[in-house]
């Protein structure tokens, strides 16, 4: 069985221990402290989070997921279904149902995760006071018990029509809760920045920075090697170095590759720079309509100033070099391109640098 996972939170044996963030945030979550995390997606934020919370005893997790959230009713659903989740009795869903009955709740279970869901009336669910009430009675648990607010992809409640009165009813409330520490996490930095440290802002100073970035690389070289030898294959330093290398030494990219290169091998293997090369077109194939669909987006020109990021870099985009690698003639339509681009979310602008948002179209580029 392949030994890597991807594309979600992991936990268990799929999860490479980060003891020492892990400990800064337990500190946090007992003393109530709200925090801010931000990292690039797949760096592990969430894998961590509720790794962490999971662990401590007398917790109660509170988990709700606004990644592409589209409207209030479907912020609204999601808040109840993680409410179902932190209290599953079937007398307090009962209870729950019957509160909220005006929304012609639905109960069922995600025949997936297991987790019980509840769908409600799109129509009410997007009338302002609903939100409150829902507020309302995710106080009234943590009022009860100890409970950790877990609140994912947080930066996509800007994407509302409403999503500033949205965050300022939901600011009103969490301030509220003195007792509870809510974890906010976000995967697009400068979105979380504004939130979190614009004056403007309803999160304006209300949370504690958090930042997490990659692994240590001895320690992901020995959680990744380990995985490997569950199978009887063998890893080297060096071939992990490419791997990280290719991945942009980002955990889920690194383990989405890893489980490329397990399939491209058998036990008793040792991994080269061959095998690496093989489990890149694997990767290349599985990749290959999601490339192609990006490309259809730009333009000639904006084409060229990508695969010019892809082959140059993307911190010296006003440099001769990149100028004549892209045939453009002018800094200000490079950067007009490189902010349409980032808009497509292709790109994304970090530390001073243009950076592939999956660091495997950039190396398809490169060989384009």
């Amino acid at each position: 069985m392949n030994p890597f996972k991807y594309g979600c939170a992991v936990d268990g044996k799929y999860f490479c221990q980060r003891p020492k963030l892990a400990k800064r945030l337990r500190e946090y979550i007992k003393s109530g402290q709200n925090v801010v995390i931000q990292g690039e997606r797949r760096m592990g934020k969430t894998s961590l989070v509720l790794e962490t919370v999971r662990g401590m005893k007398g917790i109660a997790l509170f988990h709700a997921d606004f990644l592409c959230v589209r409207d209030q009713s479907d912020l609204c659903k999601r808040l109840l279904t993680a409410i179902a989740r932190l209290e599953s009795s079937e007398g307090w869903l009962a209870k729950t149902i019957k509160t909220f009955a005006y929304l012609k709740p639905t109960f069922s279970i995600d025949p997936t995760s297991g987790a019980p869901t509840l769908s409600v009336d799109a129509r009410l669910a997007s009338e302002p006071t609903t939100l409150d009430a829902i507020l309302d009675t995710l106080l009234a648990q943590t009022a009860k018990r100890k409970v950790c607010a877990v609140l994912d992809e947080f930066q996509d409640i800007l994407d509302l029509e409403d999503g500033e009165r949205i965050l300022a009813i939901m600011r009103a409330r969490i301030q509220l809760d003195s007792n509870t520490p809510y974890i906010f996490l976000g995967s697009v930095r400068n979105r979380m920045t504004n939130m979190f440290w614009h004056p403007s802002s309803p999160f304006y100073h209300s949370a504690a920075a958090f930042p997490v970035g990659g692994i240590d690389p001895d320690d992901f070289f020995a959680f990744i090697s380990s995985r490997f030898a569950i199978g009887r294959r063998s890893l080297d330093r060096a071939a992990f170095d490419v791997i990280s290398s290719i991945a942009n030494d980002t955990p889920g990219y690194i383990q989405e590759f890893c489980d490329a290169i397990w399939d491209e091998t058998t036990a008793d293997d040792t991994i080269d720079n061959s095998t690496i090369e093989r489990a890149l077109n694997s990767v290349f194939s599985r990749e290959q309509e999601h490339f192609t669909t990006f490309m259809r987006q730009l333009t000639a020109h904006q084409t060229r100033i990508l695969k010019s990021v892809a082959t140059l870099g993307g911190k010296a985009v006003c440099s001769k070099e990149f100028l004549s690698a892209s045939a453009t003639y002018n800094a200000s339509s490079v950067k007009v391109a490189l902010s349409k681009i980032e808009k497509a979310q292709i790109l994304y602008w970090f530390d001073g640098d243009y950076r592939f948002v999956n660091p495997f179209f950039r190396e398809w580029l490169r060989r384009q």
